[in-house]
């Protein structure tokens, strides 16, 4: 080991690099230390992560939209006129789902895409949607004696007791479509006597949007059904009001 004093700083640094040391040098008066290279001691490196097992968590579930507990049914324009007395579609007391109805150009084959140049009529309630397949002339007292070329555009809640996939079954005479959440489930659209239509949806448990568009061509009879169900055990779905 060498030390020195800041004025043997020249000859001591040349002896080092002649002689392959390393040399520490304080100011002050303090000592300075020259360290053999080769015995320099170095930091440990860090050890290396743990290897990965490969696997991967998927911990994911079907989200309930934070907006369907707190959404609402549209607003009743005034030209809407709540039907007196109940027909088959619903009545003029508050239900679970909220259906406007808007009278279609004749000869009308699918269902409308937008209803920005349609002025709704009438508004119906229900809790459920169970019309067998019947004759329909009476039309939406208190309101038009509409009995063909009419759509409902139907909106409201219901609730999903546990997650999982749910099978929807919709039957109707003429064309409708199903929506949960705002995407199309089951589509039975077109002008055709009582037929039936399925789909199925992965849900999380809780609230949920229905949306069910339904529309009458010409006069004669009507249905309009959706069950609902898991592992092909099917009921009548209920709205949540």
């Amino acid at each position: 080991m060498l030390r020195t004093t800041t004025r043997l700083v020249t000859p001591l640094l040349a002896a080092c690099l002649i002689g392959g040391c390393t040399l520490e040098i304080t100011t002050g008066g303090g000592a300075q230390q020259p360290q053999q290279g080769g015995n320099a001691q170095r930091g440990k490196a860090p050890a290396p992560p743990p290897p990965r097992s490969g696997k991967t968590t998927n911990t994911t579930t079907p989200a309930t939209p934070a907006t369907t507990t707190t959404r609402q049914h549209p607003k009743v324009p005034a030209t809407a006129t709540r039907i007196t007395s109940p027909n088959a579609f619903g009545s003029g007391r508050a239900g679970a789902f909220q259906g406007l109805a808007y009278v279609l150009p004749d000869s009308t084959e699918k269902l409308p895409t937008s209803t920005s140049l349609l002025v709704p009529f009438a508004v119906v309630y229900t809790d459920r949607f169970e019309i067998e397949p019947q004759e329909f002339s009476a039309g939406f007292p208190g309101a038009l004696v509409q009995n063909d070329w009419f759509y409902i555009k139907y909106e409201g809640r219901f609730d999903i007791a546990k997650q999982g996939k749910y099978q929807f079954q919709l039957t109707s005479d003429d064309g409708a479509k199903l929506f949960i959440d705002d995407k199309l489930v089951v589509d039975n659209d077109g002008v055709h006597t009582a037929k039936t239509a399925e789909g199925e949806v992965t849900l999380a448990a809780g609230a949920h949007w229905l949306r069910l568009d339904y529309f009458q061509a010409a006069r004669g009879s009507v249905a309009l059904k959706v069950l609902m169900g898991q592992d092909g055990k099917l009921s009548p779905l209920k709205g949540v009001r």
